[in-house]
């Protein structure tokens, strides 16, 4: 019998349905669907990554990029700012331009804007044997064909950029960055540049040597005429925000967005119907997803994100770094990366999103809304047990500290004593190291813990916002478990019978469950 929660209304659990820990009931939430428009808008055999875009008066689209021969070789010669361009919206996409080649320096983290007068900014900064060499900024009229010559746009040298300038309208331009040293000394700035004068003044944004809160940043204005930032976070899975409310010179106290992010940072605009759109990375550079505010940024769509890319696990993590620009009236476009080293080479992708994806059908489903449930147990009726079973699921990007779980309990005798199979998502002791999922079959009784069997998960990644399904089939005394049908680990269990869900610290969307 395969139960799908769709036909119950919001509010308690369906009858037969047993809570033992979290915060089960039926919410209606969106089933977001995978987004298979990418296009390739460079592939090169060298290393391309970095995105950022921008849409012209003209309307033509200018994507800039770092094209090198590693990720962060420190080497002189290793590093350049590239250009493409195109006059479809997207369909078709320009030979590369050189934007700009320091043969001293390693150019990287490139960002690019058009400006209220038309005139398209650069910014990005310089890299060479293991230091950051200040910030900088380029001007173009002509559409990015032609720069000017490069304006330190930071007194202080060892600092890194990554998001696109912001006109305030008034006169100057708001541009962001943040320390690269990572030591007592860190915070996220940004430079309020007066381009008439081609003059700046630095603005602290964050308090000195809070590492959590001092990395890239990106900032919008919403309509409330409030400056809204959100900052990359190397040691949390959120993204912090702060607030402006005197366009850029103070700011306000960080606190944690509720938007799920690590290891790479994100990208913010202001949509013309005045809704804030995010793009972020789902979980560790793995699946890029978009997410609104529809009050300004004081809440964020979280449990509705959209999906824009799920990643290539062959890549890895040198991927990622999404931005995003309206196109019109019925989509957004949205660019990332993922690459490998020369000659293998790799991609700059874009990805064109309806706008109607940000207002999705929302239905009743199963929600385990705690994240920091240690663990959260829901056990089923009889009726959907049997020798194959499973359940449909997707995380909603809430998250408590790692590790992250989900998994089929097939034995339950009470809450400190079950067997299950369960999906874990890598976490990683640094942020140099590239975390593993993991699938195990464990035993709990008390206080202890006992692996049966486990291993890394085959197949995908499983802990990105989409949809996925864990099921079980039974053979004689032999149990074979899977995720999206691929098989995991296998295992004897003769009393074994699926009989419930287990969630650790993450909240989760259970769409239909069910055996045979």
């Amino acid at each position: 019998m395969l139960l799908s929660f769709d036909a119950h209304p919001p509010g308690p659990l369906p009858g037969g349905f047993v809570r033992v820990s979290g915060e089960w009931s039926i919410r209606e939430v969106s089933r977001p669907e995978r987004n298979r428009s990418a296009v390739a808008a460079v592939t090169s055999d060298r290393h391309v990554a970095f995105p950022g875009i921008c849409k012209a008066r003209s309307g033509a689209l200018l994507v800039c990029y770092r094209e090198g021969c590693a990720h962060a070789s420190g080497n002189p010669d290793d590093g350049r700012i590239m250009l493409v361009r195109s006059q479809d919206l997207g369909e078709t996409w320009s030979e590369p331009e050189l934007a700009y080649d320091d043969p001293a320096m390693d150019d990287r983290n490139a960002a690019i804007a058009c400006m209220d007068d038309g005139t398209i900014v650069l910014i990005w900064d310089k890299y060479l044997h293991g230091k950051h060499h200040w910030a900088w900024l380029a001007r173009s009229s002509d559409e990015g064909r032609t720069w000017s010559e490069p304006t330190k746009m930071t007194r202080q040298e060892n600092v890194h950029t990554r998001s696109r300038a912001l006109d305030l309208g008034n006169g100057k331009w708001l541009l962001p960055w943040a320390d690269a040293a990572h030591d007592e000394k860190t915070a996220t700035w940004f430079s309020l540049f007066h381009p008439m004068m081609n003059e700046f003044e630095e603005i602290q944004a964050t308090p000195t040597g809070r590492r959590e809160v001092a990395d890239e940043v990106a900032v919008t204005r919403a309509l409330s005429g409030d400056l809204v930032a959100l900052i990359r976070s190397p040691s949390d899975p959120e993204l912090w925000q702060i607030v402006s409310r005197n366009d850029g010179r103070t700011w306000s106290e960080s606190r944690l967005s509720g938007i799920p992010s690590q290891f790479t940072p994100c990208d913010l605009i202001t949509l013309t119907d005045g809704r804030l759109l995010c793009s972020f990375s789902f979980r560790e550079r793995r699946n890029e997803r978009l997410v609104v505010s529809r009050d300004h940024g004081q809440t964020w769509d979280v449990e509705d994100s959209v999906d824009v890319f799920a990643g290539t696990a062959e890549v890895g993590g040198d991927r990622s770094y999404p931005a995003s620009v309206q196109l019109g009236d019925e989509s957004i476009g949205t660019v990332l990366y993922e690459t490998n080293e020369p000659p293998k080479g790799g991609h700059i992708y874009f990805v064109r999103t309806p706008l109607a994806a940000l207002s999705p059908e929302r239905r009743p489903a199963l929600y385990q809304g705690d994240p920091n449930a240690d663990p959260a147990i829901l056990l089923w009726p009889e009726s959907l047990q049997g020798n194959e079973a499973g359940f449909s699921f997707r995380f909603t990007g809430r998250f408590g500290k790692p590790p992250n779980r989900i998994g089929l309990v097939m034995r339950y005798s009470g809450p400190q004593d079950y067997t299950a199979f369960e999906f874990q998502m890598g976490s990683a002791p640094d942020r140099n190291a590239w975390p593993i999922n993991h699938v195990r079959i464990v035993e709990r009784k008390g206080a202890e813990e006992r692996v049966l069997t486990e291993g890394a998960a085959k197949g995908e990644w499983y802990d990105d916002g989409n949809v996925h399904e864990i099921g079980a089939r039974r053979d004689g005394d032999l149990w074979t478990f899977t995720l999206d049908g691929v098989e995991q680990l296998s295992a004897e269990g003769n009393p074994w019978q699926p009989c419930g869900i287990v969630v650790t610290r993450a909240a989760v969307v259970i769409y239909g469950a069910g055996g045979r």
